[in-house]
């Protein structure tokens, strides 16, 4: 079962790319075709730029946004463990004990945030060395467990996003400019105030005095 649901998805995800359609929101069809593909919840895709540097290039509705921005706030999560551990990531977030121990921060932000019941984030790597991970929001995984063959998955996202992008030297693709991008940008914004206003401080620094600053202010 688990092989044809990740069938499934990876067709789904080739005609979400299909030519002629607009490559501008690429990513945001491929996150709601991942949704629709698996009767998911919702769905993310994020470049990881560096450590701790996570922009969000796609996200299938406000909701799935939402829960990406917790995740980036509380600088822990699933997408985060795929993208450092080079793996699959699943968990059963109705397992709240079992979440909050392994993400304490991430796992209580988003119970009072978004209410999802699993996650599975599966990382990819582009041809132009640009790290991605998809981040895919559920109910229970037992219902449809196509994570269990996820390389069908990254194969077919990484065929798509390969050829929807030039060379990076060249300006790189279109999709990474979406609003979900621009958005994130604002907080490298802030980031490079924060240091130019304090010298002593590095971007690792002002990032983490954001996020204190964020969780304090919600």
């Amino acid at each position: 079962m688990g092989e044809q649901g990740a069938q499934r998805l990876a067709a789904a995800l080739r005609a979400a790319a299909a030519p002629g359609l607009p490559a501008s929101d690429l990513a945001d069809r491929l996150c709601a075709a991942a949704v629709r593909a698996v009767g998911a919840r919702g769905a993310t895709l994020c470049a990881q730029f560096t450590a701790g540097m996570s922009v969000p290039v796609g996200v299938s509705d406000p909701l799935a946004a939402r829960a990406e921005e917790v995740q980036f706030s509380a600088g822990e999560g699933p997408c985060w463990e795929a993208h450092e551990q080079g793996r699959v990531v699943v968990a059963d977030l109705g397992d709240t004990a079992g979440a909050a121990r392994r993400w304490p921060v991430y796992a209580l932000s988003l119970r009072r945030e978004v209410d999802y019941d699993a996650v599975v984030a599966v990382p990819v790597r582009l041809a132009s060395g640009l790290d991605l991970v998809l981040t895919v929001y559920g109910s229970a995984l037992e219902a449809d467990p196509w994570w269990s063959a996820a390389g069908v998955v990254a194969t077919a996202l990484r065929e798509v996003l390969d050829a929807a992008s030039p060379p990076m030297a060249s300006g790189g693709p279109v999709w990474l400019d979406s609003s979900s991008t621009l958005r994130r940008g604002r907080v490298w914004v802030a980031e490079a105030v924060l240091v130019d206003h304090d010298p002593s401080l590095t971007p690792a620094l002002a990032l983490e005095a954001l996020r204190t600053y964020g969780a304090f202010e919600g």
